[in-house]
């Protein structure tokens, strides 16, 4: 098997999962971002399929909008609220993102993605690396990152408020790094670029 046919592999499993979550089975955003991890990241001693293919040159769609400046102390960039009967819910974009783009692979990769607070700011990176190498994709490790742990918090992006009865019901929010997860896998997929890899 040659590394295209290792990348059409990866994306069936990729897109697979990406299924799964929408079926309902969110917890499968840590099998995602193991699928990621293999096609994106690359150290000293392991090189990614996107090496591999000598393309790391390749430009991805970015549906998270322009980064975050400094100055920004809140930013959802992977996800949008969407009101339903039982308050709400915070979801992936998919394809309602009203600002889209293609960015270079690193740039994109690194790009910040959420910002918790002044001093917690997250990329793409971070989220698929933390969720593959310590939240059980493949690897576990109880000592999670600041930043990840922070944004899968429940309550990390705030609360949906709904009215009942004349009561106010408070829903904290909660999943949002599987939601980043999933976001992410609809972005690869719908990069041409890379999947014109497989041709």
């Amino acid at each position: 098997m040659n590394y295209k046919e290792h990348l059409k592999r990866q994306l069936a499993f990729l897109e697979r999962s990406c299924i799964a979550y929408d079926q309902g089975y969110i917890d499968e955003a840590i099998r995602i971002a193991t699928v990621i991890r293999v096609l994106l990241h690359k150290t000293h001693r392991s090189t990614s399929l996107l090496a591999h293919l000598g393309r790391e040159d390749i430009n991805l769609l970015n549906t998270a909008g322009e980064e975050p400046n400094p100055n920004v102390v809140m930013y959802y960039g992977l996800g949008i609220y969407c009101c339903n009967n039982t308050g709400g819910e915070y979801i992936p974009n998919l394809y309602n993102s009203f600002d889209i783009n293609y960015l270079p692979f690193n740039t994109w990769w690194n790009q910040i993605v959420y910002v918790l607070s002044s001093d917690i700011r997250i990329s793409r990176k971070k989220i698929i690396l933390d969720a593959a190498n310590k939240d059980g994709g493949a690897h576990v490790d109880l000592a999670l990152s600041d930043e990840y742990e922070k944004l899968s918090e429940v309550g990390a992006l705030g609360v949906f408020t709904s009215y009942r009865e004349n009561m106010i019901e408070e829903r904290p929010i909660d999943n949002a790094h599987l939601v980043g997860i999933r976001q992410i896998a609809y972005e690869l997929l719908n990069s041409p670029e890379l999947l014109t890899l497989i041709d």
